[in-house]
């Protein structure tokens, strides 16, 4: 699977959003195409709130006009999320202006997705997981975008602590950040094989942070516990799911900075996305 330039995957959402707007959504008050987005997740995802931080990024470039609700569990892994039927209700119940989800943003439990990518029960947890919401998405919407959210590698101290999570995941950041990468190309591309047609992105927030963090090691990505992001790291993966949804420009023009994440920082972090878009384009390979 290959991803779609940036510019190609703001162009698709836009129409979504206007054909949305055909069937009886009032534009909004900026003039903006209204855009749906619902997030199924965990810890990961509720962290220092990433959806409202998507939201506010979008918002601020004033491409888009978000609608956005979660659904968000402890250490939920996607085949949980395929099963439990409030998310099911509310990923068929749609957004807040009676219409149905534009995007969905799905994130698989930390460990599945490294352990994924060596052990084949786990990976065919995460794969059937994420096959059945990808099926689940198109009864409800057959143009629905699928973001794949990639996650990131736990911080180097857990292993020199010798933690045991960080130990199942890889023998060091490295090797668990590579795991990663290879158990997302591998779920999307058979959720694509079982959906054919499905319009499926992975979000590499995984990646970019493993190149933020590599070269700007004293940035606080990390939480303290090592594993769950601070709000510098939600703020990162906020901006590449943004990116995803609207393309080039959505990260451009975004304004909003979080009121506890120095300006100077988040200036780095948004030039390190704008610099490396050929993260974006080998997020599928």
């Amino acid at each position: 699977m290959m991803n779609p330039p940036l510019s190609w995957v703001r162009i698709a959402i836009l129409l979504v959003a206007c054909t949305a707007c055909s069937l009886g959504a009032e534009p909004s008050a900026s003039g903006a195409p209204h855009v749906r987005i619902l997030f199924l997740g965990n810890s990961y995802t509720a962290h220092n709130q990433l959806p409202s931080m998507v939201g506010e990024l979008l918002l601020s470039s004033k491409l888009l006009a978000p609608h956005i609700s979660s659904y968000l569990r402890g250490s939920f892994k996607l085949e949980q999320h395929a099963a439990d039927q409030t998310a099911l209700d509310l990923l068929k119940k749609g957004a807040d202006d009676g219409q149905p989800w534009d995007v969905l943003v799905v994130q698989e439990q930390s460990l599945v997705s490294a352990v994924a990518a060596y052990k084949p029960d786990v990976a065919q947890l995460m794969n059937t997981g994420l096959s059945k919401l990808v099926a689940a998405a198109r009864e409800v919407n057959p143009q629905m975008l699928i973001i794949d959210f990639q996650v990131w590698a736990r911080h180097e101290k857990l292993w020199k602590e010798k933690s045991a999570d960080a130990l199942l995941t890889g023998n060091n950041p490295e090797e668990a950040h590579a795991r990663i990468h290879l158990a997302n190309v591998n779920a999307v591309n058979t959720a694509l094989q079982k959906n054919p047609g499905a319009q499926i992105l992975i979000s590499p927030v995984g990646d970019f942070w493993w190149l933020v963090h590599d070269l700007y090691p004293a940035l606080p990505l990390y939480d303290i516990d090592g594993t769950h992001p601070a709000t510098l790291g939600t703020l990162l993966g906020a901006y590449v799911i943004a990116g995803t949804i609207g393309g080039r420009d959505a990260i451009e023009q975004a304004s909003w900075i979080p009121p506890d994440c120095p300006a100077v920082q988040v200036a780095r972090v948004k030039k390190m996305l704008l610099d490396h878009p050929e993260v974006f384009k080998a997020a599928s390979k």
